[in-house]
């Protein structure tokens, strides 16, 4: 498959890509929303299915400033820079 308007270029592809920073650790998302169930396993690879997560984030597109939290089955809109989660494995009680 091509394109009419030419090759992708290194600009182009960054333009679809949204950094945020998981734990201090920078990750590229191809969409600007992301799930609670995709930080998980961003954050902690091959971890327990049935594992819970404390999910914070800063920076987002929102209100309250851009800043909260996600439950299972959230989801929040993230901005091209500058939005972090902190991502914290939880122990049932």
């Amino acid at each position: 498959m091509t394109q009419a308007s030419g090759p992708v270029t290194e600009r182009d592809k960054k333009d679809k890509n949204y950094e945020v920073v998981i734990n201090g650790t920078p990750h590229e998302l191809d969409e600007d929303t992301v799930t609670y169930e995709q930080l998980g396993n961003l954050a902690y690879p091959g971890h327990d299915p049935q594992a819970m997560f404390s999910v914070a984030y800063r920076g987002a597109i929102g209100p309250h400033g851009g800043s909260g939290t996600l439950v299972a089955g959230e989801s929040v809109r993230v901005k091209k820079e500058g939005t972090s989660f902190d991502v914290r494995l939880t122990t049932r009680s």
